[in-house]
């Protein structure tokens, strides 16, 4: 099976991530191939683990901006996110200290804040299943603690 396409554990990022929420593909800005930023339309019972993550009040929901790098080399982006459908997503906050390459900041041009999330292949990003995801994150809180 491909790196890009590994069965990942729930439990296992939940508690090595900074954030944790789920939210609806609001918008996705390509900044070139391997390079997304997405927003994601979270309401207040999307967040599960927030640390320091930034999120900008939109009426009834909250916007969080990710930077999205595809780290893998796969035929189809990885992880692979689509406007408009629901998904949980666990990654790191970018603050920064956090490094990014000189040349990716310039790309981006002051669109990426700190706070903001940072995702990566090898984070989670699944389709949200609300039966599934809701008895999985319930187990999973107490066992981080």
């Amino acid at each position: 099976m491909s790196e890009c396409r590994k069965e990942k554990e729930e439990r296992e990022y939940y508690c090595y991530s900074e954030f944790a929420i789920n939210g609806i593909v609001h918008d996705i800005d390509m900044v070139r191939k391997g390079i997304r930023l997405i927003t994601l339309m979270v309401s207040s019972d999307g967040f599960y683990k927030m640390s320091r993550l930034y999120v900008t009040p939109d009426s009834f929901f909250l916007k969080v901006r990710l930077l999205v790098l595809d780290t893998y080399k796969c035929s189809k982006p990885c992880p692979d996110i689509k406007l408009g459908s629901r998904y949980i997503v666990m990654g790191q906050i970018y603050h920064r200290r956090r490094h990014l390459p000189n040349d990716l900041l310039a790309l981006l041009g002051g669109k990426l804040k700190p706070g903001d999330g940072l995702l990566r292949s090898n984070n989670y990003v699944k389709r949200f299943n609300k039966r599934r995801h809701q008895k999985a994150l319930e187990a999973t809180r107490s066992k981080c603690r």
